[in-house]
């Protein structure tokens, strides 16, 4: 009995032993499961977070393309309790801005006063929360910010500046002062609006300046709106008998300039024009301080400049770097400012920011102001510039027709002269090569367009994202004319979109306005914007063909700029589509678990 017992005793311990051994394995193996499972949940929940911040970034670009900068918050899945992640999305915060080498360099004219088209740098963050763990602590969060460059884009023209509006009170308020102080106002002559910060002030300030016979007139439209000052030179320096200054036909161009101790902004003209004294009157460049209205350079010119000249800002800081002015005689000059002018008795000295001629049309005039655009892989600037026909009826037949130059400027010494620049076939469709190429040749690089003869240039020619347009004006009777767009790939002069380089917008139009052709607004057309309107099949094929054109690091989001300016009649007309390029310059993320 008591073996018998003893056996019994020993094998429920055994039974025991094994039952405990058993839990424990199950315990380990319950353990395993549960800590499988939680990893495979906070592995989920990474996947879920980085996937949400990740789309949060985004949404955020999406949204700042699309106008609405403004932070964002959203709930992602809750309709699964538990699963929902809380995603929070910065504004989409310009940063800074600089020169990019597919947008335009001037600083003067309307695009110059819609804040230019720039390469805009832009931060956009997007925080993704977990819901609250059971254990406690803090819920799991995962953050990602991004660095992201688009171009070309607008600088400054999507802050509800009203730059028609603006012009327009600047034409009377203009008007007002005119008649203020001579009795009477020259209607017709074009408008200069620019807008620049000012130190003593929190608000970007507005000035305006305008001709009215041979007096410019400035004034304030903000903070103070009020007159600031008019200027006039009866002053002959030349000794010709006749005052130096002319009739403006042209806007001048408000920028800043390096004067003295610091940089300040200046009305920068040419010296206009005399129909009774052609050759005697005109042809000077002046500089006149915004502030004071004080004279502060004067230089003397082939023939008279009619032309807006043009302010090219190299290093992206707002300030004119280069300086450009054609003449009525074909003569473009260029005027380095990229180094501080002292000022002798309140004028930059002399020798200072001297005038240098750097090509000739071979007689043809200059009309408008050229188009800047940086070349990086050449180290220089080209240049787009129109020039008419001649009208002197003795010319020969090649020098009567006006033409359209692309030219290299590498800031020293001259351009090739009309005649050693390459002459595209205007009738030819086959595709050129790219004359800014930097392996060819300096003497082969740069082409030129013939036009029709008296066809003219009608409008300041506009380049971004290797696009060139500019429109033209031909006289086809008593009773008007006929009016081209051309929209040309800067690099070869090709037609963008294939055919003909020129195609006719209007016919039977009244000779176009001063105002012809000015970009007045940039518009953002987006996926999914019901008010983008519909695009010819030429613009579409202009879009492919800059895309192609495009750096290799570029994305296409399906965004595009619309530039329209004044028409016929004033009517509104696009002047040119551009692809906009984003380039993602950085993405850093920051997690907790």
């Amino acid at each position: 009995m008591k073996d018998s017992a003893a056996a019994q005793g020993s094998s429920t311990l055994l039974v025991t032993l094994i039952l405990l051994l058993l839990s424990g394995s199950c315990l380990a193996l319950l353990m395993a499961t549960q800590t499988q499972l939680l990893v495979a949940f906070q592995d989920k929940v990474q996947v879920r977070l980085l996937a949400a911040a990740d789309g949060g970034v985004e949404l955020g670009v999406a949204r700042g393309i699309a106008g609405a900068g403004e932070p964002t918050t959203r709930t992602l899945g809750g309709s699964l309790p538990g699963a929902e992640v809380l995603l929070e999305v910065s504004g989409f915060v310009p940063m800074a801005n600089g020169a990019c080498h597919l947008c335009m360099a001037n600083l003067e004219g309307t695009l110059g006063s819609l804040g230019g088209l720039r390469r805009v740098s832009h931060a956009v963050s997007a925080t993704a929360t977990a819901p609250r763990r059971s254990d406690g602590l803090p819920p799991p969060v995962r953050s990602v910010s991004a660095v992201v460059d688009l171009m070309p884009w607008p600088a400054g023209s999507r802050d509800r500046w009203d730059l028609a509006a603006a012009t327009a009170k600047a034409r009377r308020r203009i008007r007002q002062a005119a008649v203020a102080e001579a009795g009477d106002h020259e209607e017709g002559t074009p408008v200069a609006v620019a807008r620049f910060e000012d130190s003593g002030s929190d608000a970007p300030r507005a000035v305006a300046a305008g001709g009215s016979g041979s007096t410019l007139h400035a004034v304030e439209l903000a903070p103070h709106p009020a007159p600031l000052w008019s200027f006039a030179d009866s002053t002959d320096e030349d000794g010709n008998g006749a005052p130096d200054l002319g009739r403006l036909l042209a806007a001048p161009a408000i920028v800043r300039l390096r004067l003295g101790e610091g940089d300040r902004p200046v009305a920068f003209f040419g010296g206009g024009y005399d129909p009774d004294r052609p050759e005697e009157v005109g042809d000077w460049l002046y500089i006149v301080e915004v502030a004071s209205g004080t004279l502060r350079y004067k230089r003397q010119l082939d023939a008279p400049a009619t032309a807006t000249p043009a302010a090219a800002d190299l290093n992206g800081d707002g300030v004119a770097d280069r300086l450009y002015v054609g003449t009525l005689a074909g003569s473009l000059y260029r005027v380095d400012v990229s180094t501080p002018a002292p000022l002798a008795g309140g004028r930059v000295a002399a020798g200072v920011w001297a005038p240098r001629r750097v090509f000739e049309t071979g007689g043809r005039p200059i009309r408008q102001p050229p188009a800047v655009v940086p070349v990086p892989e050449t180290g220089a600037l080209v240049l787009a510039l129109g020039a008419d026909g001649r009208v002197d009826a003795q010319a020969p037949a090649e020098e009567a027709a006006g033409r359209f130059f692309v030219l290299v400027d590498r800031g020293s010494g001259r351009i090739d002269a009309d005649g050693s620049v390459f002459a595209l076939d205007p009738s030819g469709d086959v595709p050129g090569p790219d004359r800014l190429a930097p392996g060819l040749p300096p003497s082969e690089q740069g082409w030129s367009l013939a036009l029709e003869r008296g066809e003219e240039i009608a409008s300041p020619p506009l380049a971004a994202a290797g696009l060139l347009t500019f429109l033209t004006f031909r006289p086809t009777g008593l009773d008007g004319g006929e009016i081209r767009r051309y929209s040309l790939r800067l690099r070869s002069g090709d037609a963008a979109a294939g055919g003909a380089r020129g195609v006719r917008i209007a016919s039977g139009a009244s000779r176009p306005s001063v105002d012809f052709g000015a970009p007045v607004r940039l518009e953002v057309d987006h996926p999914g914007s019901y008010s983008a309107p519909f695009l010819s099949p030429g613009e579409e094929r202009v879009l492919k063909t800059l895309r192609a054109g495009m750096p290799s690091s570029c994305r296409f989001v399906g965004a595009r700029l619309r530039v329209v300016g004044t028409g016929v009649n004033a009517e509104p007309l696009r002047l040119a589509v551009l692809p906009v390029c984003r380039i993602d310059v950085d993405w850093f993320e920051d997690r907790s678990f």
